[in-house]
């Protein structure tokens, strides 16, 4: 029995720090956006508590810490709110305020502060009701984002795998089916039917162990999960025997190149500059280069003209054709991140993500194209010039 007993503080140990190395490597550690490493961070944090209490039981008899405790059987509370931070992230989303968040978890708070005081709330059937209300909530509001943002979900798995923000939608998953295990727990509870203890433990540590892997992938992002095309060198670029099609700079013709040719000018200089300037602030509002559905007619709409004039705007006023624009747009906004000291820490992949390209692929292309240089050797040399 007593080497059952100390089998079991060592995997306990072994969860614990491995959790420890986990939580310093994300807040220690510049690689990746910084709020996503955050929110990983808490829920690392959250899911040590389980094998710290699990082994500080053990070694004390059986005799477990009062507040760690209460704050164990609490957690159910923080992850709705942690899941739709997540997928919130995941999809490039606006951050809630930080009196939004913190409204999110003030039942975590409250649940934790009556525990402390000596409530019971499990004993409660009403205030587990309310937990269910609260988890099914956060679990329709989420499931309402990716229906809605279906095309960027797919975009991301697809397309740009590997990124922090792909390994988030894991955490967020992870998330799911802490939420349904602790609610079936609770469920057997409240039937009288106690779980087991090394199941409730073994279950927390197989959790704290998927999460923590996902972390260090989203930091480290290993090149095992990026699948290369054939002809593919290491920076991913296409080699003289691939086909032009395996670049993806686009996946669609251009709308505008099969409109007939522009007979007659509709727009007058005036009228062009005014309708440049109504573009750009389309641009800086709506980001249209980071919409994976954007079109001809959906840009033309948000500007509120034609299709045939937005293409005479762009080919005979711009220079430029419809693809070609977004694709600029997207070049200037990862060189931005790439020159600005306040992003050193996103990755390659996170930015081509972030700008909008189709692939990260693409993404080398585009910027080797326009540089010469490859975007890891640019930033290099933007680091030796500073």
């Amino acid at each position: 029995m007593s080497d059952y007993v100390e089998i079991q503080k060592a995997w306990c140990l072994f969860s614990f720090s491995l959790g420890c190395w986990t939580l310093l490597t994300l807040l220690l550690s510049r690689r990746g956006e910084r709020r996503g490493r955050l929110t990983m961070a808490a829920f690392v944090a959250l899911l040590m508590l389980p094998p710290l209490h699990a082994y500080l039981s053990l070694a004390r008899g059986g005799a477990p810490l009062p507040w760690l405790e209460a704050l164990r059987y609490q957690l159910t509370w923080a992850w709705g709110p942690l899941m739709l931070i997540s997928l919130r992230q995941a999809l490039l989303l606006a951050p809630a305020s930080a009196r939004r968040t913190a409204l999110h978890f003030l039942p975590l708070g409250l649940s934790f502060t009556g525990a402390l005081n000596g409530a019971n709330w499990l004993g409660e059937p009403s205030l587990v009701w309310l937990l269910l209300l609260q988890v099914l909530s956060y679990c329709g509001y989420c499931l309402w984002l990716l229906r809605r943002h279906k095309s960027k979900l797919q975009h991301l798995l697809q397309d740009h795998r590997n990124s922090s923000y792909y390994w988030l939608l894991y955490l967020a998953l992870g998330l799911f089916a802490a939420t349904c295990f602790d609610l079936m727990i609770y469920a057997l509870i409240i039937l009288g039917r106690l779980p087991p203890q090394a199941l409730l433990q073994g279950s927390a540590m197989v959790l704290a162990l998927y999460v923590n892997l996902i972390a260090l992938f989203a930091v480290y992002q290993p090149e095992i999960f990026i699948r290369q095309t054939e002809g593919q060198n290491e920076e991913g670029l296409a080699t003289p025997l691939s086909r032009p099609a395996e670049n993806n700079i686009v996946t669609q013709a251009p709308l505008d190149a099969a409109m007939p040719a522009v007979r007659a000018v509709e727009l007058s200089p005036t009228a062009a500059r005014e309708l440049s300037a109504q573009l750009q602030q389309i641009v800086l509002l709506h980001k249209p280069h980071q919409d994976e559905a954007m079109s001809l007619a959906k840009l033309a709409a948000l500007l509120g003209v034609s299709s045939h004039q937005l293409s005479e705007l762009l080919n005979l006023h711009l220079g430029s054709s419809f693809y070609d624009y977004l694709n600029e747009l997207r070049y200037q906004e990862a060189l931005q991140m790439l020159d600005s000291p306040g992003t050193p820490t996103l990755t390659v992949a996170d930015i081509a993500y972030r700008a909008g390209f189709n692939n990260r692929n693409s993404f080398y292309k585009v910027f080797k194209d326009k540089t010469g240089l490859a975007p890891a050797e640019y930033r290099k040399s933007r680091r030796k010039q500073a």
